[in-house]
């Protein structure tokens, strides 16, 4: 009988992380039942349930949604394998390849599916070409989303979870969907959608701390992000969700300069809040943690043997 070596023992722990962590990101749209959305480029007139199965919602007006099945996969397995490693010794490479063996599997079958049910012509490939560009350059953040929070540095996890705090609330969004139908979402997602980003953002403030002072730099740019992203992904999908401008590169362009500014102005808020959780999360963390050292390093004094373990 052949022994398993110890760094077998590492490698298949962490595939097995990473390929369910690729499937927990896929999880709101697999509650669904896969059933792949209508088609604006359709060959044939399909009713909504007799549309075939696909492991991705493709079309333009679920890119975000996407982008957020994708690159939280990449997370949620990072930050297993970074919690699963400070335990026992755990390679990380091979939970990357669980990621990528998951996504490579989905976005083949989905785009397989769509290719084969659009009518032909170039406005067809142009469609199928952009979203497939799309998915694959979600995956490959998802990649990086992998290595940035599997790493043992606080500071850089941190990061990493600060940058995917508003595709997170994108996925909490699809994952409450899933369960209420689209017709009918509860009345309080749209606030959540706004605000779960910055507790998001203000946790992993806390978690990577002011110490060592390279630190300040993962708050001043993860706060930034959380401003700018949510205007990004709306300038983006305004563009992708016209059909009249849908193909017209330079007019989607425009359209989504016009509307990044405005919607910049508007999101500012939940910056402040996730600044104020950090900020006062990471000083009651530092007074704690003061606390608990100084009562260790307090010599015992006459009497404190008696008083062990005796309440009042």
């Amino acid at each position: 009988m052949t022994v398993m070596t110890a760094s077998a023992r590492s490698r298949m722990p962490s595939f097995a992380i990473g390929v369910a962590g690729g499937f927990l990101g896929l999880l709101p749209w697999l509650l669904t039942g896969l059933r792949l959305p209508l088609q604006n480029l359709w060959a044939t007139a399909t009713m909504p349930d007799d549309m075939p199965l696909a492991l991705l919602p493709v079309s333009q007006y679920y890119a975000m949604q996407i982008f957020a099945l994708l690159l939280l996969g990449g997370v949620f397995a990072g930050l297993a394998v970074h919690l699963v490693g400070r335990r026992r010794a755990l390679s990380v490479w091979p939970g990357a390849l669980g990621v990528l063996v998951v996504h490579v599997i989905a976005i083949a079958q989905s785009f397989a599916v769509v290719g084969a049910g659009l009518r032909d012509g170039s406005e067809s490939t142009i469609y199928l070409l952009g979203l497939l560009g799309g998915a694959i350059a979600s995956a490959l953040c998802a990649q990086l989303g992998f290595w940035m929070t599997s790493r043992r540095s606080v500071g850089v996890a941190a990061f990493a979870v600060a940058l995917a705090a508003v595709p997170f609330a994108t996925w909490i969004s699809s994952l409450v969907v899933a369960f209420t139908g689209e017709a009918f979402p509860p009345p309080f997602l749209s606030e959540l959608v706004r605000w779960l980003p910055a507790g998001v953002v203000g946790a992993a403030l806390i978690w990577c701390g002011f110490r060592p002072a390279w630190r300040l730099i993962v708050w001043v740019v993860s706060l930034l992000a959380l401003w700018v992203m949510p205007a990004l992904f709306t300038a983006i999908l305004y563009s992708l969700g016209s059909r009249v401008m849908l193909g017209d590169f330079r007019e989607m362009l425009a359209a989504s300069a016009q509307v990044f500014p405005m919607v910049l102005a508007e999101v500012w808020m939940p910056v402040i809040a996730a600044a104020v959780i950090g900020v006062v999360g990471t000083v009651v963390r530092m007074l704690a943690q003061r606390s608990h050292s100084e009562d260790q390093a307090r010599p015992m004094v006459p009497g404190d043997a008696d008083r062990v373990g005796v309440s009042d």
